[in-house]
């Protein structure tokens, strides 16, 4: 019985198709066989308009770059000497390569002679009209008429020749033969070019063919005849033709109806182009139109049977059961499974799909490179998990790991490796965090474990340090022996959140914080980490803030020549005021400048500003010092660092000399030789260079030696301990014989008191800056210290 059914339904479902498809295609064939015929025409009549136009426009440029060409050649220093030995052959030249264009290029004298480039002494042009015109300075393009050299029919191109002063000298010329004209137009045939009678023509505004297939027409035929010899009609069109810039009419010549489209020429005193196209062409194409529309409606309809009988005949149930299966995934049940069991391609439909719902699942929930399951399925299973969490009875411990250096070794050896450090880095975590806990990875180079049940919260601070020390050993990875330490941030539920997004923010600030404190550190959140990092949000909102309008001011702190007792140079230190937060201090907002990139702006505006103030000591007539001005680590690896310092110390007016840019022993032991390449060329440029912070990096002398480096600062920690720790007396005493060893300067910075000033100056210290002498000062202030000029012991 529903064997039955279903056959029923299939040819009551057959006979509506096939129906349906001979109705449409019968509606489809009549209402275009009786609505088109007028659309059909009007759109060749506007194609035909529109082709006309477009052949004006192509002759009109042509006859445009003939100008051109003509005045080049005006243009041309041997033309403008007007030496016929060598403006003959040069014109022979040029006419070995235009003789398909022009008749003759020639040359007149101011008085009218004129030569080819062949015939010297062709004849004399003054009574030509276009002769004075051209004297006077325009260019023309002549109406047509007879050569004087060649008795061919021509239209002059025609443009002054002038000296270097400009004076008009003489004329160039050059002769379009209106036969080969012809040659250009002839293939702007609007319909077969097999047909004879379809052809173009050009007219001059009096009527006179210029140019035609006949060539005996040219000059010689002009279209306004009189009516008694070519009937009323044709003249009819010949006027309008010659009255209207463009358009289109009809006419009976010889018995044959033809539509003629003409349409003016530009760059020319009324030329036209006319295009005869006859009338039987347009209903040839309506011909074809109706052929191609049967044509079509019996192939749609021969093709609807086939393709009504093949779907019709398909068996329906396991394509609704594939649609139902389809409408399930949908709707998100990651479970649902199409039936196989079909011999056919819907049986291989459904293997396809339940693949492709195996791969989305694997997609959605686990993580393509290490395997581990992914932050989808994190989300899925704290949500799982959280209903017996609150509960007290359980506990959860969330540490989030991140990679240091992940980028670089992405950068240096290529995303495989870097694919093989991550698979490295999953194995190493699983095998420490044991089975009763779960491994995310949850993007980039960023790991959560989830640590059930682990007790206390010292055991979970355990773990994560094992985990941070077995992540700092050394990964071989085909070869390559790479060095990756991480940090983690670490959350406990509930009482550091109780939902996803609540732990995640506050394990991704801990995370932070670890990262910030240096290498394999961890950091356990506490809202004072969520305090801080909206309290740098905010300060990081008004840095962008001051950055754009310049919302700072510098301090100056000197340095004392020490064996002078005097001031010899400064210090330029930003300091940023608030009108909300008041002051903030350079170790809050430095490093949120270099994090964000503003590094670069501000420390150019600091360039800019010290050497501006620098100048303006000089001009008030103080004693010539040397400002130094720190440069950060983003604002030195530029590849313009070199051209800002130039235009800025050229914009100032500052000498070179009396500025010293201080660059951390960090920096300069970055990329060596191409740091080194950038040092010497500032050297080049004249200015000072001064390592700062020497002796808390990892130099080496070996290479310290290439450094074309003017003075070494000597951090502060090591002064500040110089009374007190006999390994600071020593590194000081060292750094300052190597520095007179190697014909460096030495500065010791942070003297703060009379046993560190007494301890540099018997070790021979050039120079020494500290509170001893003065904190940083306003520019005001400073000035008082260069009026005062008081000496220091």
């Amino acid at each position: 019985m529903n064997i039955l059914k279903h056959r029923s339904i299939k040819q009551k479902f057959f006979s509506m198709i096939i129906t349906g498809i001979i109705l449409l295609a019968f509606i489809f064939i009549s209402f275009y066989s009786l609505f088109t015929k007028s659309v059909v025409v009007n759109m060749l009549h506007e194609n035909n308009l529109n082709s006309t136009e477009a052949y004006a426009n192509i002759v009109g440029y042509w006859l445009q770059e003939r100008t051109n060409e003509i005045e080049l050649y005006a243009e041309n220093t041997v033309v403008k000497t007007m030496d016929l030995e060598k403006v003959q052959p040069y014109l022979q030249r040029e006419m070995e390569r235009k003789s398909h264009i022009y008749d003759a290029l020639f040359i007149a004298e101011a008085d009218g002679t004129y030569h080819t480039q062949t015939v010297t002494y062709a004849g004399n042009l003054a009574q030509r009209y276009y002769f004075p015109k051209v004297m006077m300075g325009e260019k023309v393009f002549s109406d047509p008429l007879i050569s004087l050299a060649t008795n061919e029919y021509i239209s002059v191109i025609a443009v002054p020749i002038r000296n270097q002063e400009g004076e008009i000298i003489g004329l160039m010329g050059g002769g379009l033969n209106l036969a080969k004209l012809y040659y250009l137009i002839e293939v702007l045939k609007i319909e077969n070019r097999e047909k004879t009678e379809s052809y173009s023509y050009i007219v001059d505004k009096l009527g006179r063919i210029i140019t035609h297939p006949n060539e005996t027409y040219i000059f010689q035929e002009n279209i306004r005849v009189p009516s008694s010899v070519v009937g009323l009609e044709v003249v009819e069109v010949a006027e309008k033709i010659l009255a209207q810039k463009k358009g289109q009419t009809i006419y009976t010549h010889n018995q044959i109806e033809s539509d003629v489209y003409f349409h003016e020429i530009p760059n020319t005193d009324g030329w036209k182009i006319v295009s005869k196209v006859p009338t039987y062409n347009a209903a040839n194409s309506m011909l074809m139109f109706h052929t191609l529309l049967i044509t079509t409606g019996i192939l749609v309809v021969v093709l609807g049977i086939i393709g009504g009988s093949l779907l019709v005949n398909k068996n329906t149930k396991p394509i609704i059961d594939l649609k139902e299966a389809f409408d399930k995934a949908s709707k998100g049940d990651l479970t649902v499974r199409a039936e196989t069991k079909y011999s056919d391609e819907l049986g291989e439909a459904g293997k396809s799909f339940n693949l492709m719902m195996e791969k989305i699942s694997a997609l959605t929930y686990y993580d393509a490179v290490t395997g581990l399951p992914n932050r989808n399925y994190m989300i899925e299973e704290l949500a799982m998990k959280f209903g017996h969490k609150k509960s007290g009875k359980k506990k959860l411990s969330i540490v989030l790991f991140t990679l240091s250096k992940f980028k670089t070794i992405n950068d240096m050896y290529g995303f495989e490796i870097g694919d093989e450090v991550l698979r490295e880095v999953a194995n190493r975590i699983k095998e420490k965090v044991g089975l009763n806990n779960k491994v995310i990875r949850m993007t980039g180079d960023d790991f959560i474990v989830l640590f059930y049940e682990m007790g206390t919260k010292s055991k979970v601070i355990r773990k994560t340090e094992d985990l941070l020390e077995y992540m700092s050993q050394p990964f071989m990875i085909k070869s390559h022996s790479l060095h990756i330490h991480a940090s983690a941030g670490i959350v406990f539920c509930p009482e550091d959140g109780d939902d996803v997004d609540t732990l995640l923010k506050n394990v991704s600030a801990a995370k932070i914080r670890a990262k910030a404190k240096g290498r394999s550190q961890y950091q356990i959140y506490s809202k004072t980490i969520s305090k801080q990092l909206s309290e740098e949000m905010v300060i990081e909102k008004y840095l962008y803030e001051a950055a754009e309008n310049q919302d700072f001011m510098l301090y100056y702190q000197p340095f004392i020549d020490m064996e002078a007792g005097k001031v010899v140079g400064t210090e330029a230190l930003i300091r940023w005021y608030h009108p909300k937060k008041g002051f903030i201090p350079p170790d809050k907002f430095i490093p949120l400048a270099e994090k964000t990139g503003l590094i670069v702006p501000i420390g150019n505006w600091v360039l800019q500003e010290a050497c501006r103030q620098n100048k303006a000591w000089q001009d008030q007539g103080y004693k010539p010092i040397t400002m130094s001005i720190n440069i950060s680590a983003l604002q030195f690896a530029r590849d313009d660092f070199i051209e800002v310092v130039k235009c800025t110390l050229k914009e100032v007016g500052l000498a070179p000399e009396y500025i010293a840019l201080e660059i951390t022993e960090g920096i300069a032991v970055e990329n060596i030789e191409e740091n080194i390449l950038k040092l010497r060329q500032l050297k080049e440029l004249g200015v000072k260079i001064s390592i700062d912070d020497f002796g808390t990096g990892f130099s080496s002398l070996s290479y310290f030696t290439k450094f074309p480096i003017d003075s070494l600062k000597i951090d502060r920690s090591f002064i500040q301990n110089i009374t007190n720790c006999p390994q600071s007396r020593a590194i000081v005493s060292t750094i300052i014989s190597m520095g007179r060893a190697l014909g460096i300067e030495n500065i010791a910075e942070g003297i703060e008191t009379k046993n560190q000033l007494d301890f540099i100056k018997k070790e021979n210290c050039n120079k020494a800056q500290g509170y001893l002498f003065s904190k940083p000062i306003t520019p005001k202030d400073f000035e008082k210290l260069l009026i005062d000029n008081k000496k220091y012991s």
